[in-house]
């Protein structure tokens, strides 16, 4: 495993940002549907029968946020939430909290970076 210093990591972290603004602007449904699965996840049940195919469902759409693009967030969370991959059911309601943290931060800095405002 490789030891990265503070500068490193910063600038990793500005890569991730910069990569994950470029595939929102690549697949902006997707990121919504992201946004509102995981919603949906985190602040009600899932049932044991339903996790499969809802880890996987997210897993996939993570894994579209990510072609073409090197750096994002959502690399990260394609591995760890989809099961046919590293994802696991006892890890999966931290990772999708974790996951909905990570897209507030990002919602932030895009909104700072870019003076964005919500219009309704």
């Amino acid at each position: 495993m490789e030891l990265l210093t503070l500068d490193e990591l910063k600038r990793k972290r500005e890569a991730d940002l910069v990569g994950s603004v470029q595939a929102i602007g690549a697949h902006r449904e997707t990121y919504r549907e992201i946004k509102r699965l995981v919603g949906r996840i985190n602040n009600g049940p899932v049932d044991v029968g339903e996790y499969h195919s809802t880890a996987s469902r997210l897993g996939t759409m993570l894994i579209d946020m990510t072609r073409g693009i090197d750096n994002t967030i959502f690399h990260y969370f394609a591995d760890n939430i989809d099961p046919g991959r590293a994802g696991d059911v006892r890890c999966f309601r931290l990772e999708c909290l974790e996951l909905a943290d990570q897209i507030r931060q990002l919602d932030q800095w895009r909104t700072g970076r870019h003076r964005l405002r919500r219009i309704k």
